[in-house]
Formats: C-alpha cells, structure tokens, sequence
C-alpha cells in the first residue's frame, strides 16, 4: 500500500487531530497538501494514490453539484 493509505488510515480514528475537523472540505485540503509536498520532494504518485484521488475528486464534484440544484430539481 502506499503513503496516502498509511496517512488516511491515522486519519480517520482522529480526524480532528490531523485536520481539524471530521469534513470533505478539510480533507480535502490536507490532500492538496499531501500531494504539493511530496511534489515538491518529486516523489511520483503510486497508481493506487491516482486512483483514490481520481475517485475523490469525482465525489466531492458530485456532492457539490447535487446540493446546488434547485429544488425540485434532480
């Protein structure tokens, strides 16, 4: 398994004492983080870590777009 596994498995326990508070949001800028700083020390993404971040993406658009619509709307 990878890095991001490893960190999201301490994560989710004790969200609040990694990222402040138990939301999409904050997890999700922990991951822009995440993915700048090893970036930064040019380690290359494991193709299970562009998986996951692929799949994430989606789903916070998804949730986004879904609690946009207008009522009555689907």
């Amino acid at each position: 398994m990878s890095g991001l596994y490893k960190v999201l498995q301490k994560i989710q326990p004790k969200p609040g004492m990694y990222i402040g508070k138990a939301s999409v949001s904050d997890l999700f800028h922990f991951l822009v983080g995440y993915e700048f700083a090893r970036g930064e020390l040019d380690i290359e993404p494991t193709e299970w870590e562009n998986d996951f971040h692929e799949i994430f993406n989606l789903g916070c658009k998804k949730n986004i777009t879904s609690q946009h619509l207008i009522p009555g709307q689907k």
